[in-house]
């Protein structure tokens, strides 16, 4: 009985593999495999299934963090006061910071932002305007 058992089990490794004459193997299925080609199509696979491509009508944006932006001058539409700073906005990258000192409203009439706009002066004509002496009663024209 053992050697019948040793026979079969030879018999089952022997067609577990079987080289045929280009060099290619057949296993017990006569699946014909070539061991160059079979390496190379799981090479293509691993990087067909790293490649991921988005649907057509997927889009992507990036965000850009606003949080750091510079000062700038403004002009409150309703009372035509200009005041130096920066509008509070919210950050997309980072929406639960608060910056204390971004103005929420006009500081003169405290109207909202929305009629607060940017002015195309700059701080230095701004304070010359500030500082501008007015005419007095006094005066003669």
């Amino acid at each position: 009985m053992k050697e019948t058992q040793t026979t079969t089990m030879a018999s089952a490794n022997s067609n577990a593999k079987a080289e045929t004459k280009n060099g290619n193997y057949k296993d017990q299925n006569n699946n014909i495999e070539n061991i160059n080609n079979n390496s190379n199509k799981v090479n293509k696979e691993m990087k067909q299934k790293l490649k991921y491509e988005l649907p057509s009508d997927y889009k992507y944006e990036v965000h850009k963090c606003i949080c750091d932006r510079p000062q700038k001058v403004f002009e409150c539409g309703r009372c035509h006061h200009y005041f130096h700073g920066r509008v509070s906005v919210l950050c997309k990258v980072h929406p639960r910071d608060c910056f204390l000192m971004d103005f929420c409203s006009c500081p003169y009439c405290f109207t909202s932002t929305t009629n607060v706009m940017e002015s195309s002066l700059s701080l230095e004509q701004v304070r010359k305007i500030e500082e501008a002496q007015l005419p007095d009663d006094s005066d003669d024209f």
